[in-house]
């Protein structure tokens, strides 16, 4: 492909991201250069193709803060599943593309703490921050309710989203 086509898919961690914020920056950084130089350079998409079952919360949020900066336009594509943390990748795109046999899935974030009382206080109330900060986001960027995010997590399960519903949702921009 070209260097403009970048992947994620693999599980989102320090590693995975750190190859997509290095050539995003990198992009931005060479489209800024011709910008100066030519009179009328127009900044080509970037896509960004996901299959990946989701990941760190804290990686996939710093490069959902490279994704939202970017001033080149960043399309995203899924083909095949975009789950957890890279759901929310995957609808942060400037334009969102979803496989007409791919899916999308939300839950709630997952954790593992143990430890002091103390520890475990701490780590909740992280954690509910995370949850938070996670849906307000994928709310500002769909057609979704809390209320839709809310059942989910009460009934404690995995949300599977077919490019129809996606669709209907306000999720991505297109079914391909």
């Amino acid at each position: 492909m070209n260097e403009r086509t970048l992947y994620l898919f693999d599980g989102i961690n320090k590693n995975s991201v750190k190859a997509i914020v290095e050539n995003i920056l990198r992009i931005n950084q060479l489209d800024d250069e011709k910008d100066k130089k030519e009179k009328d350079y127009k900044h080509v998409p970037i896509d960004l193709i996901i299959n990946s079952n989701g990941g760190n919360v804290y990686d996939g949020f710093g490069l959902i803060n490279v994704i939202d900066n970017s001033k080149t336009p960043i399309h995203t594509h899924v083909y095949g599943l975009a789950a957890s943390m890279s759901l929310l990748v995957a609808v942060s795109g400037h334009k969102r593309f979803l496989g007409r046999l791919s899916t999308l899935m939300y839950h709630s974030i997952s954790n593992t703490i143990g430890g002091r009382l103390e520890h475990l206080k701490n780590r909740l109330d992280e954690g509910q921050r995370l949850q938070h900060i996670y849906d307000q986001y994928l709310l500002s960027k769909s057609n979704l309710r809390l209320e839709d995010l809310k059942s989910a997590q009460e009934h404690q399960r995995d949300w599977f989203i077919s490019p129809e519903e996606a669709l209907e949702l306000g999720m991505i921009d297109e079914i391909v």
